[in-house]
């Protein structure tokens, strides 16, 4: 049976697939994108058919329904530092997101994806921060 998907949490302007031939059809975000659009949308975004054709084998823009942990928050984290040690991190976190990103993902107003908690991670070991540490909350969610 085909997982539905509730086309609100479908990101604005998704490029959704339209080959139902797909072996992966039944596990692509893409495919399970375009089959929960309601009969009220007008226009959609799709991958060209023409593109996806020519394609053997893996398909480039195949994405995984598992949802994937994401990271909300690490004040946490900075709290059990350090103050220099502290400074540090969060001058290379500023440089790594950006000031105004840096602030939102601190605060979990903006999820970390888990490759960027990857990055975090290698930056608090860069910066010295050896002791395992966990983010403030975590979360399932599609990696759309």
């Amino acid at each position: 049976m085909k997982e539905k998907l509730d086309f609100s949490e479908v990101p604005y302007q998704y490029a959704m697939c339209l080959n139902q031939q797909c072996p992966k059809a039944d596990t692509c975000l893409r495919q399970l994108a375009e089959q929960s659009v309601p009969e009220e949308v007008e226009y959609w975004s799709i991958i060209s058919p023409k593109r996806l054709n020519p394609i053997k084998g893996d398909c480039p823009y195949y994405r995984s329904n598992i949802k994937a942990r994401y990271a909300k928050g690490f004040i946490g984290i900075l709290e059990s530092l350090p103050h220099k040690q502290m400074e540090n991190v969060i001058s290379h976190l500023i440089s790594f997101f950006n000031r105004r990103t840096y602030y939102r993902v601190r605060k979990g107003e903006r999820l970390l994806s888990p490759a960027e908690q990857q990055q975090f991670i290698n930056i608090l070991k860069y910066c010295g921060v050896s002791q395992p540490l966990k983010f403030d909350e975590y979360t399932e969610a599609y990696d759309w």
